[in-house]
């Protein structure tokens, strides 16, 4: 980042912001002589998600791309080009970062510091008349992205309810975490695919991230003597156990009696359906096919993959080898062909996952 001292270019990159525009000549000279010139290189970020929020920006030259971080990585949500202002909306709130701005090419700012941003409002009653009515567009523009921080409260508790029915059930450490980027990570591989590609979208990769650890939350409700039993379960107590798919989804449906939410509508979904297999042969509702909820079907995958890996009280843990084998041995039986074939074909992004989220993992690396 580099500062550019000219008083011309200030004025001319402001006079091109909506946000300035049709302001008199002095009052936008008034409003540069509080502001500077930066310049970035192309893939330098502006700032960071949970960077102190100290500037606004009015993008004078090239392009930005905002990102925020689902999971193990990034994730564009728009661009900005010429005209367009960025920053201030956590400058006004006092708050952190919400995102990340990075620079897609070379890139010219005007920035003003929170100081004189405040000055600015308190004394230039058109300028706070148009940061106003920015600010209520911004806002009924992204109205569902506004909730995020409640979502992300929820998301919160729920994740601590998860880990609750997760530390009663015994598998190993880490099942959440690793099912949670197992998804994610089958998510974003499946938006490349033709047949997913206008199904998965940003939305889903984020919501997918939150409502995954919740996959099990019914088991909360399932007796000690069945969900804790050092060996098989018979024929009427596997019954009992399968009931945690419906008793999950009637905790949801709670919660989407007071937030009806696309968000709650997927957990639901996952819920009741990550035990359904292809074949119409899974639990609770026996559904088949492409009948199950994408989300659902991906959790399935997601889940089991982990489950074979995991030493169990009937089974011990397969190497990566024989985990792949097992995979596409119930392509298409229990699994969706499709996203068999996806997962196999990146399976080493999925072991890279496992190996990172395993505590005191045994060595599974016993491959071809």
């Amino acid at each position: 980042m580099s500062e550019v001292p000219c008083d011309e270019l200030m004025d001319f990159v402001l006079e091109r912001s909506e946000l300035f525009s049709r302001l008199d000549p002095e009052t936008i000279n008034n409003i540069g002589k509080k502001c500077d010139l930066v310049r970035f290189n192309r893939g330098e970020n502006v700032f960071r998600e949970g960077d102190r929020a100290d500037y606004m920006y009015v993008i004078g030259e090239g392009e930005v791309a905002v990102f925020k971080v689902v999971g193990q990585g990034e994730h564009e949500l728009m661009r900005l080009g010429v005209g367009s202002h960025f920053g201030e909306m956590a400058m006004i709130s006092s708050a952190r970062r919400n995102a990340t701005i990075r620079a897609m090419s070379d890139l010219l700012c005007v920035r003003m510091n929170e100081t004189s941003f405040n000055a600015l409002m308190e004394s230039e009653a058109r300028f706070a008349q148009r940061m106003l009515k920015a600010l209520a567009e911004r806002l009924r523009d992204t109205d569902e992205a506004a909730m995020q921080d409640m979502v992300l409260a929820h998301q919160a508790l729920s994740f601590s309810l998860a880990k609750l029915a997760d530390s009663r059930d015994p598998e190993t450490g880490g099942h959440l975490y690793r099912v949670r980027e197992y998804c994610v990570l089958l998510s974003e591989l499946l938006r490349n695919h033709p047949k997913y590609a206008d199904v998965i979208t940003d939305s889903f990769v984020e919501n997918i991230y939150l409502v995954a650890p919740l996959h099990d939350i019914g088991k909360v409700a399932i007796p000690d003597g069945i969900l804790l039993k050092n060996g098989k379960l018979t024929d009427a107590e596997f019954e009992i156990m399968s009931t945690h798919t419906l008793l999950g989804a009637e905790a949801v449906d709670t919660v989407l009696e007071f937030c009806d939410f696309e968000l709650f509508h997927m957990a639901k979904r996952v819920i009741l359906g990550h035990h359904e297999r292809f074949d119409g042969l899974g639990y609770p509702r026996g559904v088949m096919g492409e009948a199950i909820p994408i989300e659902a079907r991906i959790m399935s995958l997601a889940d089991i993959y982990d489950a074979l890996l995991s030493e169990r009280v009937y089974k011990r843990a397969f190497d990566y080898q024989e985990t792949r084998n097992e995979i596409r041995a119930h392509s298409g039986s229990r699994f969706d062909p499709v996203m068999v074939e996806v997962m196999l074909d990146h399976i080493e992004e999925f072991e890279d996952i496992h190996r990172k989220f395993s505590e005191g993992a045994k060595d599974h690396s016993s491959v071809e």
